[in-house]
């Protein structure tokens, strides 16, 4: 796969990430909340389902953290859901594109899938932004 020029998407994701962190508390109802953190979703105004945000506060490194989150080694340690992931293609540290499969569920009801993901994350204010 061969992005011509991934420099245009990734400043519209940063602008769409930009966008959605500043979308008014009201809009968000509580999907979960522990003692450390809250996720919250609202319906999609682009697609069909809903978007998620988490905030919550952990006492470590950011980069280490996120990490775990973007597409790396550390995903499948705790990813249960992915089967397997491979990094198609690098531009930069922050954003590449990737494969992944998912396990079945439910019995297999809802059979493995394979999926590819533009994934993208950008520093902001005292944290960072991410997403695929």
């Amino acid at each position: 796969m061969e992005l011509p020029d991934p420099e245009p998407l990734a400043t519209r994701l940063r602008n769409t990430l930009l966008g959605y962190h500043s979308i008014a508390d009201g809009q968000w109802r509580v999907a979960k909340r522990t003692k450390d953190a809250t996720v919250w979703r609202k319906p999609s105004e682009e697609f069909s389902g809903y978007l998620y945000k988490a905030q919550g506060v952990v006492e470590d490194v950011t980069n280490r953290i996120v990490d775990h989150i973007r597409p790396g080694p550390y995903r499948l340690d705790w990813d249960s859901l992915m089967t397997t992931m491979d990094i198609m293609e690098t531009f930069e540290e922050n954003c590449c594109v990737m494969r992944y499969t998912t396990a079945g569920q439910l019995w297999n009801i809802i059979a493995p899938r394979e999926f590819v993901d533009f994934s993208y994350t950008t520093s902001y204010e005292d944290g960072l932004l991410t997403c695929g």
